[in-house]
């Protein structure tokens, strides 16, 4: 894409980073979108959002190690950090920027592209800019709470999603007229070098949240938004894999009976704060792994949105092949020896057994594949079309704060 064909920088906008610095995972959603578009050529900027904790001394110790781990992966000077002196939910009020001035900040937004991951960037900032698309990393809850709450849709000029089958037919999520524009979650390729064969003995792994105790309601149906349900719903894929799986997930210490459970079960289980607590650590976790091995919340199955997980693509990206709970977003991707999907636990086990016996095949595949379909080469020019196309919207009002604390799925 050549640099004009982008008019004004481009803001990659979020709030879930700096608020969660163990999270070694976020880091990268936000991180995969700058990358590749400074790689295209576009004066691309990554502004976070972080609200007010109470303590001032934590707040300062976040601002530092967001800005820090920002430093480590390279994009420290791309970076805006805006500490909102409101807690979340309130009008925006006096804030202070990070990493650029305010002056400078508000002169950049004028002429701005945001690209708003999960609705982060509030209303009364966003509109400072010229133009906003809203980018859904949560296909199906998202819309579904966007029925209640006002998450910000109908207030942007474009909508993009990650849900591959949002709209079908088989798909429940009502849409209301929004024209959601799909796309891939992106990897940027450079970051993720193809890698050998792994460890002797390496496990199938995944990195998740365990349960946030979240749910979407549509009509009489309850969506389930947490991990826990759905990976206790397959308990017994290690037993009738016979591969070694491990679980990054952050069970807490009071989840004793999760744990015993997972444990007699044949599932290892490691903090995900230790493996993979910094955006290199998630990196070199997500190498050492033979694949993932992944199942999905509740609400994606239900839902049939057709997610993905960015994390996902990662490991591909690696040459590590994935096993992933189906969520319809197999209908819109060919058929690979490097992506696996299953319903049952007996799936799963059938798939990790396939791979097994021609994993180097599979590894090449899985990094074909991130080459073809994932690569931000390949996504983002699509996806800034996207962005800036159709007019301006005219319905640019301040909502309610409802937005849930994003999660790595």
């Amino acid at each position: 894409m050549r640099r004009d064909a982008v008019q004004g920088p481009v803001f990659v906008g979020s709030e879930f980073v700096a608020q969660y610095p163990e999270g070694g995972g976020v880091f990268w959603v936000p991180l995969q979108h700058l990358l590749g578009l400074l790689d295209l050529g576009v004066d691309a900027w990554w502004v976070e959002i972080l609200y007010p904790s109470g303590d001032p001394r934590r707040d300062r110790e976040r601002v530092d190690a967001f800005f820090a781990a920002s430093q480590t992966m390279g994009v420290g000077e791309r970076v805006v950090l805006v500490f909102c002196q409101t807690p979340r939910g309130d009008p925006l009020g006096r804030w202070e920027s990070f990493g650029l001035s305010s002056d400078e900040f508000a002169a950049r937004m004028r002429d701005g592209l945001l690209l708003n991951l999960a609705n982060g960037v509030p209303a009364d900032l966003r509109a400072r800019f010229a133009r906003t698309a809203l980018v859904d990393i949560d296909p199906g809850p998202f819309q579904i709470w966007a029925l209640e709450c006002d998450m910000g849709v109908g207030a942007h000029d474009a909508h993009l999603t990650i849900g591959a089958n949002l709209g079908a037919s088989d798909c429940p999520v009502p849409l209301k007229g929004v024209d959601w524009q799909h796309f891939w979650p992106p990897v940027y390729l450079p970051a993720w070098p193809v890698l050998g064969p792994p460890a002797a003995g390496a496990p199938y792994t995944t990195i998740t949240q365990w349960w946030t105790r979240q749910y979407a309601r549509l009509d009489d149906e309850v969506y389930d938004c947490n991990k826990r349900t759905g990976y206790l719903t397959h308990l017994r894929i290690p037993e009738l894999a016979s591969v070694p799986i491990e679980l990054a997930a952050n069970l807490h210490v009071g989840e004793l009976e999760d744990r015993a459970l997972l444990a007699k079960r044949g599932w290892r289980l490691v903090a995900p704060s230790e493996v993979a607590g910094s955006a290199n650590q998630f990196r070199a976790y997500i190498g050492a792994s033979r694949g993932e091995l992944s199942c999905a919340k509740p609400a994606y199955t239900q839902s049939r949105s057709g997610w993905l997980s960015d994390r996902s693509v990662c490991y591909l990206a690696s040459g590590r092949p994935c096993v992933l709970e189906a969520t319809a977003v197999e209908r819109h991707l060919p058929a690979s020896p490097a992506l696996r999907f299953f319903r049952d636990a007996e799936e799963a086990a059938a798939a990790l057994q396939d791979l097994e016996r021609d994993w180097s095949s599979a590894s090449r595949a899985a990094r074909a594949l991130a080459e073809e379909y994932f690569s931000t080469r390949v996504v983002l020019p699509g996806l800034l079309r996207a962005a800036t196309s159709g007019p301006r919207s005219r319905t640019r009002k301040p909502e309610r704060d409802s937005r849930r604390q994003f999660a790595e799925a």
